[in-house]
């Protein structure tokens, strides 16, 4: 997979995650809302399945997101990183 690729993986992991998890706060302070305007109704198990499916949709944006985080190849060195030194022994 190219950059762009990773990195589109990466923003839609973290879109996921943010609504999936706003959404999931929201119904547990506002039992009497519809979750996701009445779109997981027939999902079993009541408010509690809703949010157990919830969870689990923004634990899997979020797992993508951050594989797709850390599979992109930096183009500059990390802050602290002493590039001119990698591979030579003590100095």
């Amino acid at each position: 997979m190219r950059k762009g690729g990773y990195v589109a993986l990466e923003a839609a992991g973290l879109v996921i995650t943010a609504l999936a998890a706003q959404t999931m706060i929201r119904g547990l302070l506002d039992r009497d809302s519809e979750v996701l305007w009445g779109i997981l109704d027939r999902v079993p198990g009541g408010l509690t399945g809703r949010l157990i499916l919830l969870g689990c949709i923004a634990l899997v944006g979020m797992v993508a997101g951050g594989w797709a985080h850390t599979r992109q190849r930096p183009n500059t060195g990390r802050a602290g990183d002493s590039a001119g030194s990698r591979g030579r022994g003590k100095l």
